[in-house]
């Protein structure tokens, strides 16, 4: 890349951080009890969705499957919205962080397919190259530790866990990806809710070696459990 193309690129996500600090947070009420949550708001933006649900019908999707801890059957999901839009901030920050502003805006979101109770396990739909990268990072606790530190280092390990990973995902594995999200500066609240987020109890994180096309027990009966596989 070009020093040119390179100023470009950081000058967007530089922008996009600087935005992003200065973002609404959710009030302690909005969240426990739904007090003075903006309801126009709120169906206006669902509404304006469709080229989102467009865009989904043209992405070939793969899935994953976090399963956690499973929380007492006796209590409410607690965590939901939590869990959920730390999910979906962190695919988001992700993104920002390992491509070229061109990749970002070819790029899909991360698409809620499930969450059973019964078996606490949560199901997302998103392109697998960049699942890969998101459930990696948090399902390994040496590659988690690398993100955290906002370094580079331990390059050896990291190497090591592409070639597993480069097993069953093959040319999808984007080193690349990898490389620019380790390196890149990350801001300390995105740390700090990864680290709530996996504090959660992540015990199994799979990825669909398969596309799913609307059969989803078929493309369940692909998934790789890369937690138990970057532990070997």
């Amino acid at each position: 890349m070009s020093e040119v193309r390179k100023e470009v690129s950081e000058g967007w996500k530089q922008k996009y951080l600087e935005d992003r600090r200065g973002e609404l947070k959710m009030s302690f009420y909005e969240y426990w009890i739904g007090k003075d949550i903006n309801l126009k708001q709120l169906w206006d933006d669902y509404e304006r969705g469709t080229g989102y649900m467009d865009k989904y019908k043209a992405m070939q999707v793969h899935l994953i499957r976090f399963t956690f801890k499973e929380q007492p059957a006796r209590l409410p999901l607690f965590n939901l919205e939590a869990v959920l839009k730390t999910m979906k901030a962190y695919f988001h920050e992700m993104k920002v962080l390992s491509l070229s502003q061109e990749e970002y805006n070819e790029a899909g979101p991360l698409f809620v397919y499930e969450i059973n109770r019964g078996s606490a396990i949560w199901s997302f739909l998103a392109s697998l190259r960049h699942l890969i990268l998101f459930g990696t990072t948090l399902a390994d606790e040496q590659l988690k530790n690398l993100v955290l530190d906002n370094k580079l280092k331990g390059l050896d390990i990291l190497d090591k866990k592409l070639e597993i990973l480069k097993k069953y995902f093959g040319e999808s594995v984007n080193s690349t990806d990898f490389h620019n999200f380790f390196s890149a500066n990350k801001q300390e609240d995105l740390q700090v809710a990864v680290n709530k987020l996996l504090s959660q109890g992540i015990e199994k994180v799979e990825i669909s070696q398969e596309p799913f096309a609307g059969d989803i027990d078929k493309t369940k009966k692909s998934l790789i459990d890369i937690k138990k596989e970057l532990q070997k």
